[in-house]
């Protein structure tokens, strides 16, 4: 019996009431059997797993301890086959009980019983043995306990229903314990026994909520559960015992404690723990449930267990039409067996016409696993033609061909049409990942050159999402078998697609891709390819090269530029991304935000993108957005990444958009002041890209960690984070751009200078001069004034401020004119510092905002205008640490102090020092909330209330959240 089973007569009473209360009807009917009130029968009509066994064991005890001489009966599902089996038993227990008095009667009896039942159908045998059963009943009161009772055979039972006829003779208690959702090849004979006036029926419940946490509290040895996690074992056990039991032995022997939480298994999209604790236990319970229904199922007759099997090769939603079509049977003779299958727990009751389900996605994959191997393949490939016939979905009928190893050469033709089929359905539908395997399947039979071809080019566009790196191979093979040029001209846009994204490690390599094979290749299927559609989106790839765009003049690329904008409308798919595309172009080279702007807008109007290339699409279009300061639509757009390729109906893998997406995110909370969210986007980014078909995204996922490293001055982490970026042979320009920064901090302006130079000629090779990406002009500027080269600073400056008045957006400009500033005196430099806020004032660049003001208060100090110091660097110290930018906060402090400034240190630290943010989620871990009841409950990822708490710790001055209410309340 298992660990925490009941213990029948130690103390049970404390532990299962509703066991208690069930014996002691028993109890009360067999003092009545012997009290002269008549023999009494009594039917406990029970479902699996209700522990009646040990109801009628330990109440078979008790009547022993009476003097009652109980016999216990145990029939097996055998014993339905064989005649007088159950009288057996019932004799050889009577003739034990009767040895002391050397009554062998009962013995004689038994061996004289027949092993057929004869013509006269044993009536002399049973006046004879109720003759013998008299005097010894008469003698000394008897109970007679039968367990199992659906399984007497047939000429037993009816020997109990000629006994219970006579009962009000005898002081005789006769107890059936019957299950009824198992087979019941006696059903008849034990309804005529319950229609009996001396028989007496009752039911077994279900145990409590109260008995089931007596169990769990017993198991786990005195230690008291949680509540919640009692409350869903015995939901999804239904307070059936033995599945409870059995339950909480899988907890215990896993080492989990009683009570619910996170089980660490994979990560959902936004990085959350992909499986509860309360997902487990459900998962588990359904399993043991689906064992104990395919045992009973495996007890059933023949047809039963064929319509089970069946039903389970088509799942839910099985028709019953083709069903019975299968059995080569008619729908109506079903009602039999489907009323079994409903009684035993296999389906659920199915209305008239409707559609088969099984109870749980569990038991009917147990139900599948009982079809024998030798009949799998045969049975799925029927399946698969019946549904074919009745014209069901490509889709249901390519399930069965997947769960096919290997077929015959007769049928690849048709299967490989019905997955190639499946797969085009499935890749409409956003199933990348099910088109993919559709796709696989096909091709394991060696389909012929020009339908291998068809299926490459659909697992290759089914791959782009989550393995660019496959899809190219799989295209490149297409393009070599493939002669149509509509359907070359198709692979190769979904060639150029999974190139762009396989080089998708950086924001310049998605807005300035490598012109490659592919978009050479591209430019020649262009003029071939017949559908308008598709050329345009052969062109919005090929726009984007950066030696086309290097070629071309800044005239040439402008007029042309306008010349095409003017003829696209923005309706059709191709036209959507070209428009994209001439954004992007025109936000690398810094042509004025509105033009950009206008181009995405278009773009972006009407249903949202989906497919491969609106991952493009989308991509640019959050970039051009975030660079032009328009935060808000970027983050929105950036969040719709992900939906614009789903990559199976569960999201069971991550796709590549979504770790970009993520990456995105961070970018633009960095740009929005939003450190901590900066950070905890950057991590999930980075945790999601560790699987090998996502390895190439690793350099984008460093490089956007260390940029938020370095401006929380993590100068050591954000090196080391580089050293992985740079360490490639392809290393971005971007990289080089952050590890300047990282240097010139470090006090090396000298190798922050070769940085910035490098990034920039790298950036102009690729005709990206926007300075929203990276102002390698002015951090160059910034390393030649500290070399004390201002002469050779100052044209940079200029050009930097040049193309950021140009482009327009605010932060650019905010920025370009602090770094002009650094070589002005101190009259100049308070006139751009000045026009530096007063830009920035309002365009939502908080990280600009709060160093132009802290620069300014600093240059106003030199100047002699204290006051007006003091206001600026008061302003910037509590912008930055509202953002969570504290090395800002400490360098304003100073300065602050340097200007005859009163702020106490204490803004930098104790519960005053705390942002809005932070003391928002302070007071709610204080109240006693999880990390992630937190992150649900402010919409934000766990990985932000971490950080969050972090700083909240470090400026509280505690070690952890026992602490929180104590010092919080200081301020109260």
């Amino acid at each position: 019996m298992s660990r925490c089973g009941p213990r029948w007569g130690e103390g049970v009473a404390s532990v299962e009431p509703e066991r208690v209360s069930e014996l002691s009807d028993l109890l009360a009917h067999a003092r009545a059997s012997r009290t002269g009130a008549g023999g009494r029968a009594v039917i406990i009509r029970t479902a699996s797993g209700m522990w009646c066994r040990e109801l009628l064991v330990e109440f078979t005890e008790r009547q022993r301890r009476a003097g009652a001489a109980p016999v216990l009966v145990s029939c097996q599902h055998r014993d339905a086959r064989e005649p007088f089996a159950a009288l057996r038993q019932l004799l050889a227990g009577l003739g034990d009980a009767a040895q002391p008095t050397g009554d062998d009667r009962f013995d004689e009896l038994r061996r004289a019983l027949p092993h057929t039942v004869p013509e006269d159908h044993g009536r002399p045998l049973f006046d004879e043995l109720y003759e013998v059963l008299l005097p010894a009943v008469r003698r000394c009161p008897r109970v007679i306990v039968v367990d199992h009772a659906q399984w007497m055979d047939d000429a037993s039972l009816r020997w109990f229903a000629h006994l219970v006829r006579r009962l009000t003779r005898l002081p005789l208690l006769v107890v059936l314990g019957v299950r009824v959702d198992d087979d019941l090849p006696a059903r008849d004979a034990l309804d005529d026994i319950g229609a009996q006036a001396a028989c007496h029926e009752s039911t077994l419940r279900p145990l409590s909520v109260h008995s089931a946490r007596e169990l769990v509290q017993r198991a786990y040895a005195g230690r008291v559960p949680d509540d919640p996690f009692v409350r869903l074992c015995h939901h999804v056990t239904g307070g059936v015992p033995a599945y409870l039991v059995r339950l909480i032995d899988t907890q215990l022997q896993a080492g989990l404690p009683p009570e619910l939480g996170p089980i660490r298994s994979g990560v959902h999209l936004d990085g959350r723990p992909r499986q509860t604790r309360a997902d487990h236990i459900r998962r588990i319970a359904a399993r043991i449930e689906a064992a104990a229904v395919t045992t009973r199922l495996a007890r059933q007759p023949e047809r039963v267990r064929a319509l089970g099997q069946t039903v389970a090769l088509f799942g839910d939603g099985a028709d019953l039409d083709i069903v019975a079509d299968l059995l080569g049977t008619g729908p109506d003779r079903l009602d039999g067996p489907l009323a079994e299958l409903v009684r035993v727990g296999v389906l659920r009751g199915t209305p008239p016409g409707g559609r088969l389900s099984f109870r749980t996605p569990e038991l009917r994959d147990a139900v599948h696993d009982t079809i024998p191997e030798t009949l799998l393949r045969d049975r799925h490939v029927r399946a698969a033609r019946r549904l074919g016939d009745y014209g069901a979905p490509p889709t249901r009928v390519a399930e069965h061909l997947l769960r096919i190893d290997t077929l015959h050469v007769d049928e690849h033709a048709w299967a490989g049409a019905v997955l190639y089929e499946a797969g085009r359905a499935a890749l409409e539908a956003g199933a990348t990942l099910r088109c993919a395997e559709y796709a696989r399947r096909a091709l394991r039979d060696d389909p012929a050159a020009e339908h291998r071809a068809r299926l490459l080019v659909l697992l290759g566009r089914a791959e782009v999402p989550t393995a660019p790196e496959a899809a190219a191979r799989h295209l490149e093979e297409a393009l070599r078998l493939l002669t149509d040029p509509g359907e070359r001209a198709e692979a190769v846009l979904e060639l150029c697609h999974a190139q762009v994204l396989r080089q998708g490690d950086s924001v310049e390599a998605v807005m300035r891709p490598a012109r490659d094979a592919a978009a050479r290749l591209g430019e020649v299927a262009e003029r071939d390819c017949p559908d308008p559609d598709v050329r345009l989106r052969l062109r919005a790839i090929a726009h984007l090269g950066g030696p086309t765009a290097e070629a071309r003049s800044d005239r040439e690329a402008r007029s042309g530029l306008d010349r095409a904008a003017v003829e696209v409308t923005g309706v059709t798919a191709g036209e959507r991304e070209l428009l994209a595309a001439f954004a992007s172009d025109s936000a690398c080279r810094a042509e004025p935000s509105g033009i950009a702007l206008d181009l995405i807008e278009r773009a972006l109007a009407g249903e949202p993108p989906r497919g491969s290339a609106s991952a493009l699409l989308l991509l640019r279009s959050v970039v051009v957005l975030a660079w032009a300061g328009r935060l808000d639509e970027a983050r929105t757009w950036a969040g719709s990444l992900t939906a614009a390729i789903p990559i199976g109906p569960a999201h069971s893998r991550i796709g590549l958009p979504t770790v970009v997406a993520h990456c995105l995110c961070a970018d633009i909370a960095l740009r929005a002041g939003n450190l901590a969210e900066a950070l905890a986007e950057a991590r999930t980014a980075g945790r999601l890209a560790r699987g090998p078909e996502l390895s190439a995204l690793t350099q984008l996922t460093r490089v956007q960690l260390a940029r938020i490293r370095v401006v929380l001055g993590q100068y050591d982490a954000a090196t080391t984070m580089l050293r992985g970026a740079l360490g490639v042979p392809r290393a971005r320009a971007t990289a080089l751009g952050v590890r300047a920064r990282c240097r010139y901090a470090a006090g090396d302006p000298r190798g922050a200078l070769a940085d910035h130079l490098e990034c920039g000629r790298r950036l102009t090779e690729l005709g990206i001069v926007n300075p929203a990406l990276s102002d390698w002009r002015g951090g160059a500027g910034l390393a030649l004034v500290d070399l004390d080269r201002r002469a050779e600073a100052a044209p940079l400056f200029e050009e930097g401020l040049e193309i950021a008045r140009r482009w327009g957006a605010p932060a650019p400009i905010g920025e370009a004119l602090r770094n002009r500033a650094r070589i002005e005196g101190p009259r100049g430099a308070i006139r751009l510092l000045e026009e530096s806020v007063a830009i920035l004032e309002h365009s939502g660049a908080r990280l600009q905002l709060a160093e132009s003001l802290v620069e300014s208060g600093r240059v106003y100090a030199l100047a002699g205008q204290p006051a007006a110091a003091r206001v600026a660097l008061r302003r910037g110290m509590g912008l930055a640490q509202e953002c969570g930018w504290d090395l800002l906060v400490e360098r304003a402090h100073k300065d602050l102090l340097a200007c005859g400034g009163r702020l106490r240190r204490t803004s930098l630290s104790g519960p005053g020092s705390l942002t809005p943010s932070e003391r928002q989620i302070a007071e709610l871990a204080a109240a006693g909330h999880t990390n992630r009841a937190i992150a649900e409950s402010l919409c934000v990822t766990r990985g932000t209330v971490e950080v969050h708490l972090t700083h909240v710790y470090r400026k509280l001055g505690i070690s952890g959240r026992t602490a929180l209410s104590t010092r919080l309340a200081s301020t109260q």
